[in-house]
């Protein structure tokens, strides 16, 4: 498997999120530092300019006692750009996370969110614009570590990691998903036959009735 026309460059070995979710005594401040490589995962994006292209607005409120001392920090976003779930510009890229995660899984975490054999040229989401890459240099791969490590001192347990990259799945094999039209073109149907449908319905734990 190959992303864009590059040799696919070894899967991450990283292991599988502990099952303990331990924060190994993790304080305020690295929560803080820590929230940005989520933040970028799920909001950024390469643009025609700019390869890590914030498309979503934030507010940070960061507190301090009286000493000076970090004691907490709040964060809100706005405004996310999703339209680019489904369409992305000549030179552009749909959000980080995908491409992470299909470069960076090991196949362990790969067969979990059943993208075995997949590369983001498969999905329409990711493969719509023709482009993979970044031009600056970071491998989503390494992002991706990144991504997973933030998630653990964040405080995230790993069936909520797990839920979180189960729908991330299920929207990339959305993607690919057909509609048939029926009654002389009145009315449209999901295709039951379209190999994408079995993985959504397991990510998202739904049937098809």
């Amino acid at each position: 498997a190959k992303e864009g026309n590059a040799a696919n460059p070894p899967r991450s070995k990283r292991p599988v999120v502990k099952k303990d979710g331990s924060l190994n005594n993790v304080n305020i401040e690295q929560q803080v530092l820590q929230s940005n490589p989520i933040l970028e995962s799920f909001g950024n994006a390469r643009t025609v300019r700019n390869d890590n292209s914030s498309r979503f607005g934030k507010f940070i409120e960061i507190k301090f006692n009286k000493s000076g001392t970090l004691i907490g920090a709040s964060i809100e976003t706005y405004l996310l750009e999703k339209v680019r779930l489904i369409s992305q510009s000549e030179g552009e890229r749909n959000y980080h996370v995908f491409y992470e995660m299909l470069m960076g899984m090991n196949d362990e975490e790969i067969d979990q969110f059943l993208l075995t054999d997949y590369t983001a040229e498969d999905f329409k989401m990711t493969s719509c614009s023709g482009t993979f890459d970044r031009r600056d240099g970071v491998q989503d791969v390494d992002t991706y570590v990144e991504l997973r490590d933030a998630l653990e001192v964040m405080g995230f347990s790993p069936e909520q990691q797990s839920d979180l990259f189960s729908i991330a799945s299920a929207v990339l094999h959305l993607s690919n998903l057909s509609i048939n039209s029926i009654k002389g073109g009145e009315e449209s149907e999901i295709d039951y036959e379209n190999p994408h449908l079995e993985p959504i319905l397991q990510l998202l734990g739904v049937t098809k009735k």
